[in-house]
């Protein structure tokens, strides 16, 4: 079997809405080789994003492991996740929250 970066097993993020609560993710298994290229496509809702949160290290998941280059982000620390985002992690935001008061350069340093 070839490496994977990327290892997903029976990951579930649940979220409290009010008085209920929600999976966003139920069970969710999957694992990502290097080089290979994976789109996640679905409705608004599906998941999407929630999934893209765990894997950059923003969220941890409510049960199940998060492996990226085999480092365990449900178990790692904030520092480990801090370095993981920095060092490994590249997002654009549909609707990004820039801060009106700084430049382009320090909203994004």
């Amino acid at each position: 079997m070839p490496p994977r970066l990327i290892r997903l097993h029976a990951v579930t993020k649940r979220y409290r809405m009010g008085d209920r609560w929600v999976d966003a993710l139920r069970g969710i298994s999957l694992a990502i080789a290097p080089g290979e290229f994976v789109a996640l496509i679905g409705a608004s809702g599906s998941g999407k994003s929630t999934l893209l949160h765990l894997v950059g290290g923003l969220d941890r998941p409510t049960t199940g492991e998060v492996w990226v280059d085999g480092t365990n982000l449900g178990q790692a620390s904030e520092a480990a996740l801090t370095a993981h985002r920095r060092a490994r992690v590249g997002f654009i935001f549909q609707r990004f929250e820039l801060l009106p008061r700084l430049s382009a350069w320090e909203n994004v340093a």
